[in-house]
């Protein structure tokens, strides 16, 4: 199944490019890099030179999809684990 803005969270997010576009700790605003590990609370992100962890309830977040679509996807919708995730129906629409 083709990974579009409707079907993204239903998907595995590791290795997807990810930029913080807003949160409510201003030191995490701005950052970007590539997802290598995702738990039910937090995204990991490789930034080049640190890997750092971001809480979801706090982030909005960019997102390149493979296609090239960049789409924003508030941090809250990706709450809970990977796995259970995928399974659930999706309530929100992004």
């Amino acid at each position: 199944m083709t990974i579009t803005a409707r079907n993204l969270v239903r998907h595995e997010l590791v290795g997807m490019s990810v930029h913080v576009v807003s949160s409510s700790d201003p030191g995490l605003v701005c950052r970007r890099g590539t997802v290598i590990d995702e738990s039910k609370e937090t995204i990991r992100l490789d930034t080049g030179t640190q890997e750092i962890t971001l809480p979801k309830r706090v982030c909005v977040l960019s997102m390149t999809l493979p296609s090239g679509e960049v789409v924003n996807v508030d941090g809250r919708v990706l709450r809970g684990r990977p796995e259970e995730r995928v399974k659930r129906s999706p309530r929100r629409k992004l």
